[in-house]
């Protein structure tokens, strides 16, 4: 109890030190590029820091730095690719993409244990190739970063994601004995639940640091946890993440149809015409509270569909009809969100 008081202590001084920092030098503000359209409807404040990749990659560093070098450079260039990007100095999706594609093979090359297990046999027997096993694990977390990327344009939408999905962690590590995932993971939802706080009151962002860093480790983390116990079907843990993966495949065809470059954002994902949905019906007249309400509303949603999956986290089939449900409910929800707003 008392470590616990003390992280979150440190968390929120922390914290509150950075933003003053940023926002004092005006260094790491969330500035709208020409490139950024999308952000226009969600702009809230003009003087927010992205302050995600110094806050985080400080306590990932702490609980990894003697357990996985590799992990933890690969980790730390991850959080530096998006610092770039917030910095707006790779401003190209289509650079980023390649350097993102350079570590992931690279670090799926040198850690010859990470593979993951599909529970389809002519998926499982490709991974026994070098090539492919490589090939799929990366393409894997190519998926999740850049759909976490996606979601990440509301208040409380990615942030609280990254907090209900790491809760989930804790549980089922602990469940199985898994010391140090459960310990890793309940440091971490000390330090994103103070992020969460100040996320909710738009007083700070993730940025593209934050995001990457992040969604490059819950994808570790969620591969060490697939092979720790067979108990756990590996769909469990896809339901965990298959928000942010649809939402990157959505994504991709639906500008693919509407003859649109996929790398150019647009004001079209799910929680912009949420957001636009509520802000009609004037719900509330601040849009920090407009956005929040946006990002819980989803996360509420997605908490229950996990919670569902949690229950029975052995039955692949229950997972999969947990998933293909979501999937479907997502899609009736845009089609008539979409209607709305044309």
């Amino acid at each position: 109890m008392t470590n616990s008081f003390s992280v979150l202590l440190i968390s929120l001084i922390f914290l509150f030190i950075l933003n003053y920092f940023f926002k004092k030098k005006k260094f790491l503000i969330d500035k709208i590029s020409i490139k950024e359209n999308h952000k226009k409807l969600l702009s809230l404040d003009n003087n927010v820091p992205l302050s995600g990749s110094f806050y985080f990659f400080p306590f990932i560093f702490f609980l990894f730095y003697q357990t996985n070098n590799l992990f933890l450079i690969i980790c730390g260039l991850f959080f530096c690719i998006g610092l770039l990007s917030d910095l707006k100095i790779t401003d190209s999706p289509k650079i980023r993409l390649l350097i993102q594609s350079i570590l992931l093979f690279l670090f799926i090359y040198l850690s010859k244990d990470i593979e993951i297990d599909t529970r389809i046999k002519f998926l499982n027997n490709l991974m026994n190739f070098e090539f492919f096993r490589v090939f799929i694990v990366s393409f894997f977390f190519l998926v999740l970063i850049n759909g976490f990327n996606f979601i990440d344009g509301t208040n409380n939408l990615c942030s609280l994601n990254f907090l209900i999905i790491l809760i989930f962690i804790f549980f089922i590590s602990r469940e199985f004995n898994n010391f140090y995932i459960e310990k890793v993971a309940f440091f971490l939802i000390l330090s994103m639940s103070v992020f969460v706080l100040f996320n909710f009151f738009g007083k700070n962002f993730l940025g593209d640091g934050g995001v990457y860093g992040l969604s490059f480790f819950i994808g570790f983390i969620i591969i060490q946890l697939s092979f720790f116990d067979e108990k756990i079907s590996p769909y469990f843990l896809a339901n965990l993440l298959w928000y942010p993966a649809f939402e990157n495949l959505f994504s991709i065809i639906r500008r693919s149809l509407d003859k649109k470059k996929n790398y150019v954002a647009d004001n079209y994902h799910l929680h912009q015409l949420i957001f636009k949905y509520f802000q009609n019906k004037k719900i509330f007249k601040q849009k920090y509270l407009i956005s929040s309400l946006v990002g819980i509303t989803i996360n509420c949603y997605l908490a229950l569909s996990y919670y569902f999956g949690y229950i029975d986290y052995s039955d692949t089939k229950r997972q999969v009809y947990i998933i293909i449900l979501n999937i479907i409910i997502y899609l009736y929800v845009y089609s008539k969100l979409k209607k709305l707003n044309d």
